[in-house]
């Protein structure tokens, strides 16, 4: 895991300087909160991620665009749930549709699906556990049987 959490260390100092498009309320939270833990992935830059070839992950990343990953402190950033229904408010403004709600290994977690004429081209996933609030932007799609591994990979970065 600490071999994960370097890779995707230097992928940010490497590629977080680049411009990012995902949804507009993404987009504002984090400017809102530019101090945040951020990270930003590529479709190449996920592939470099998985230098033991699993085959699994492949699967998981091959129809992602694009993803970033905001995780803010709640007692830093007095964040309430407040905070959390006025963001799905606004993903719902921006068409987002719920998806699914679960709890899963202590995180309460919200997944939102943009589609464009029957096809998935977007994700958001709400995530939210005693000490922190997170964001994970997907542009693109990733297998709906999939997200629980994919919400498992994002509890593991520190």
């Amino acid at each position: 895991m600490k071999k994960f959490f370097s890779i995707l260390t230097v992928t940010y100092l490497v590629f977080g300087v680049v411009v990012f498009g995902q949804s507009k309320t993404t987009k504002a939270f984090a400017e809102k909160y530019d101090d945040a833990f951020t990270l930003f992935f590529y479709n190449n830059t996920l592939k470099m991620l998985n230098q033991e070839g699993n085959e699994e992950f492949d699967e998981l990343i091959k129809d992602i665009d694009k993803m970033k990953f905001i995780r803010v402190d709640k007692k830093q950033n007095k964040l309430t749930d407040a905070d959390f229904k006025g963001m799905v408010e606004k993903y719902h403004d921006e068409d987002f549709e719920d998806l699914m709600t679960m709890s899963h290994e202590g995180m309460k977690v919200n997944v939102y699906i943009l589609e464009e004429g029957g096809v998935t081209s977007g994700l958001v996933l709400l995530m939210s556990d005693p000490e922190s609030f997170s964001v994970l932007d997907i542009v693109g799609a990733v297998p709906l049987n999939k997200l629980a591994s994919l919400i498992s990979k994002v509890q593991d970065i520190n």
